[in-house]
Formats: C-alpha cells, structure tokens, sequence
C-alpha cells in the first residue's frame, strides 16, 4: 500500500512587497504627516474659537464675574491675612534659627540622623514661638505708647482749646483796637459773616436736619452697627490668619517643594527654571523692601522722638509714633504724618510748629539721601519717576496697601519687561544700553557722521542663530545675563572678504572702530571721517546706528 505523501501548507498572508518598497514608505509618511499637519490646523482654530467664545462670555457677564471673585476674596480673606502674617514673620524665624543653630546646632554630629531630625524640628517650634512673640510685642509697645497718648491728648486739648480760644481773642481784640481802619474792616467782616451764617442755618441746616437726618436715623443706626460688626470680622480674619501662619510657616518648605514639584510638571525644564527665577527675584525685592522700609521707619520714629524731647516739643511720643508709621509709605508718607502734627503742635504754640515743620523737613531730607538709601540700597532699581508712579497707581486701586507695595510690584514688573526688551534686541543684535539710543535717528548699513555704533554683521548674526539652534540648553536667564558672542566662536571657516580694491581683507575682524578715529578708509574702501566713535565691533558690512547730529548722504 503506497503512502500518502502530505505537503505543508503555508496559510500565512504573503503581504506584498510593495509595501516596503521605500517610495511606498515616503509616500505614507507624508500622508500621515499631511494628517497630522491638518489635524494640528483644524484643532488649533477649534481652540481659538473656543477661547473667543470664553472670552465674549466673560466680558458680557463681568459683573457677575466680579461679584464671584469678590465673594471669594472674602471667603479666603483669612488665609490671605495668614499669608501676609507668614511672610512678615518669616525674617524674625529664620532670624532665631539661626541664632539657635550657632548655639546648639554645631553640637549634634551629623552622622546620627535621629538627633539631626529631631533638632531641626524643635528649632523650627522654638524659631516660631520667638517670631510670634516678637510681633505681638512690638504690636503691643505700639499701641500701649499710641492709645495712651492719644487719650492724653484728647482730654488736654478739651481742657485747653476753650482757654487757648479766650488768649486768641484776647490778642485779637487788642489789635484791632489798636488799628481803627482794621476795626471797622473788621466789624463789617464778622456782621457779614454772622448774616451768611444764619442764612446758612435757616436755608441748609434745619432742613437737612428736618428731612435728610431725622429720618434716615435708623439707617445711621444700622451703618454703625456694620460698622462694628466690620471691625469685629477684621479682628477674626486676623486670628485665624494668625492660625494660618503658623501652619505656613511650620510647614513652608513642603509647601515650596509641592510648589515646584507642580511648576515643572506644567511646564518644561527651561519654562520652569524661568519661572522660579523670577520667583526669588520677586521674594527678594519684596522681602528686601519691606524688612528695609520697616526698620528705616524705625529708626526714623527714634530720631524723632529724640529731638523732640531735646527741644522740649509737645506730645513728643505720639507725633514720633505718626511719624515712623507714615513713614512705611514711600514719597508721600511723611507728609502724611507731618500735616496732623505740626496742627497739634500749632493749638500749642505757633512757634514750636514752625520749629516741627523746620525739624521734619530736614529729617526727611536726612532719610532720603543718607538713611533711606544706606538701608534700601538699589532693592527696586526704580527711579523717582517710576516710584511716583507705582505709588499714584496702586495707591488708586488699592489705597494705602497699594502705596505700601506698589514699588515693589512696579518693580518686578519693570524688570519682567526690561528682561523682555533686553531678549528682543539680543535675538536682533542690536545693543541694550539706553545710552546707544539717545541721539538715535535710524539705523543703516553704513558709516555716516563723525559719532556711530557699530553692531554686528549679517554673517555674525546668521551664525548665532545656528549656534542657538544647535545649542538647545541655553536657558533664559543665560542668554540674559551672558554678552553677545564673538564672531571667533562661530561654526565653520569664514569666508575671506574682499575690499573695494578686490584684495583680501583676511584680518578686517581685527579692525575696530577705535582704529578708524582719525580718518581715512577702511578694507572696503569707504571713506571713514574723523571723530570721536563709540565702541563696536568691526566696520566689515555692518549695520551702525545712525544719530540725529548726522547728515544723511
């Protein structure tokens, strides 16, 4: 009997060899390309719709929105007033653990991780306590040496002004009697004052009193009764935000790790980086003017008291204490402080006021020029301008808080888009100092007048951006802070250049504009006058900055 021979079957699908042919390769990826170019296209107009549409929402229901972000303001005002007392705080923190440290840290070894952990745990407890204590007592000097005074005051010009009131028209009758001319002007000046005053009372006062008083007397009730319970919620926002602080302050450097753990995994490495940058730069300006302006405010209150008490003044402890505390408001503060009580001190004596007047004037000229700026430094890197116009801004908008940190908001600004400016111009090879743009009329591609800058040429330029490209890790603040690149650094041979003469200009790069001060032609052959010039780069086809004080040719 013959076998059966059996064949083995293949059923497995013989795909065609077309589909690995590289054409047929190409051809799918740029059909998967084109997909997703248009993909990309379709969903990003998706989202500027969407965004349009949001937009349009909120700016017909602003009202509405506003009214929400007000109702939350208020709800989080608690933990807004704990933030505030935490970063005041957290300087007197640091502050004692350090102190702490320098006495007992540098005893624990190291290696034993067990003490190391709990030291640092009762520093920061005893670090606290020592900041909480410090603030409720200087809180509390403050009002044991202002309320005291302040009723002291009060009862001493009730049992002085009718006295005071006697003595003023005891000199006034005898100078008017001394003077007839001024007794007569005088005479018809107070009837005619005197009638005014009862036309006054009998057109304006009684019926106000009559219809706009009387009955609106329930409402003048229920305002003081807001009134109270509004102070009532401050000092609540205030104890609890003192809670608040003392959590933020006993845990603030997993806040700050949770903070950055979230900022780099939004945005990427170089975003982030970026970002928290400006964060210690915005700690610091705030933290720098603040701390500076509240002991320049203190030592101010001193001087004041000191030299009030020398010249024997009037209510010397409480005007020192409206000093030093209208002194925190930049620009405007001492004057604050100084109107009210150069008008105590003049119900006193007219010649001890002009002496306070006298007195505050030099003392702030003292502050601003030698005091403020010893203490301050350059923290905000604002002019007087800007300062004056930080302080009229936020003042407007938020009042005496906007005064307070207006600067140093208008500072971090002011330096967000300085930085800004600064990056534009680096990208475009132009300078970034102010001073290369004073005279400045338009920018050509050749030397013109006796006074120009030269920047850097289009080679330069096309080299750099192949370097920015190649080198992908330079971040933000690198770009900021490093200068222009030389021409050396640059990829690649350069081509030797020919002047008007067609001879090589092989060493043209070493050629400066300090080199052509006194005239004559440079390696193209263009004629150069003489001058003074200002530092640049070479002269081969380069742009230059063009003054006011030049001719156009």
């Amino acid at each position: 009997m013959e076998k059966k021979q059996t064949k083995n079957i293949d059923i497995s699908v013989q795909e065609p060899e077309e589909i690995f042919h590289p054409d047929y390769v190409a051809s799918q990826q740029k059909k998967k390309k084109r997909f997703r170019g248009m993909l990309g296209h379709w969903f990003g107009l998706f989202l500027v719709i969407i965004i349009s549409i949001v937009i349009f929402y909120c700016l017909s229901n602003m009202v509405h929105i506003l009214k929400a972000v007000r109702t939350l303001v208020k709800l989080l005002m608690p933990v807004i007033y704990g933030l505030v007392i935490a970063y005041l705080l957290n300087p007197l923190m640091v502050f004692y653990g350090n102190v702490f440290y320098r006495l007992f840290g540098r005893k624990i070894p190291e290696d034993e991780e067990r003490h190391v952990e709990r030291y640092q745990k009762f520093s920061k407890v005893i670090s606290l306590i020592l900041a909480m204590i410090t603030g409720l007592l200087i809180i509390t000097v403050l009002l044991w040496m202002l309320i005291p005074q302040v009723f002291n005051s009060v009862i001493a010009l009730a049992n002085t002004l009718p006295d005071q009131a006697q003595d003023y028209y005891h000199k006034v009758s005898k100078w008017v009697m001394d003077n007839p001319y001024m007794a007569n002007q005088f005479q018809d000046a107070l009837l005619h004052l005197t009638d005014s005053l009862d036309e006054w009372t009998q057109k304006d006062l009684l019926p106000w009193l009559q219809t706009g008083l009387l009955p609106n007397v329930n409402s003048l009730a229920s305002m003081f009764a807001s009134g109270v319970f509004s102070v009532l919620g401050v000092l609540y926002n205030l104890l609890i935000g003192c809670i608040v602080a003392v959590y933020l302050l006993l845990g603030k450097e997993k806040f700050l790790a949770q903070a950055k753990k979230m900022i780099y995994a939004v945005f990427g490495k170089k975003q982030a980086d970026v970002i928290l940058h400006y964060s210690r730069m915005t700690n610091d300006t705030f933290s720098g003017f603040i701390v500076g302006k509240i002991v320049d405010s203190a030592i101010i209150g001193v001087i004041c008291f000191i030299v009030m008490w020398i010249l024997k003044l009037p209510y010397s402890l409480l005007i020192s204490v409206i000093v030093g505390v209208t002194n925190v408001i930049p620009v405007f503060g001492p004057y604050i402080g100084a109107v009210p009580s150069a008008l105590l001190i003049l119900l006193v004596s007219p010649m001890q006021c002009l002496y306070f007047v006298v007195f505050i004037i030099i003392l702030q000229q003292l502050d601003g020029n030698v005091i403020g700026p010893a203490i301050l430094g350059e923290s905000t890197g604002l002019t007087a301008f800007w300062v004056l116009f930080a302080i009229l801004l936020f003042g407007g908008m938020w009042g005496i808080v906007g005064m307070i940190v207006g600067v140093p908001l208008f500072a971090m600004i002011y330096r967000l888009l300085k930085d800004y400016l600064e990056l534009r111009l680096y990208h475009k090879r132009l300078s970034t100092e102010t001073e290369m743009y004073k005279d400045l009329k338009s920018i050509q591609s050749d030397v013109q007048g006796d006074k120009h800058y030269i920047l850097y040429t289009k080679k330069e330029k096309r080299n750099a951006n192949l370097r920015r490209d190649a080198e992908d890790k330079i971040t933000l603040m690198q770009l900021l802070d490093q200068k222009p690149m030389d021409v050396s650094d640059a990829e690649g041979e350069q081509p030797k250049l020919k002047n008007a003469a067609g001879q090589d200009s092989q060493n043209a790069s070493e050629k400066t504009v300090d080199d052509l001060a006194e005239g004559g032609r440079d390696e193209y052959g263009k004629v150069v006058e003489a001058g003074e010039n200002m530092p640049g780069r070479t002269v081969e086809a380069a742009d230059v900055l063009v003054t006011d004080k030049q001719e156009h040719k």
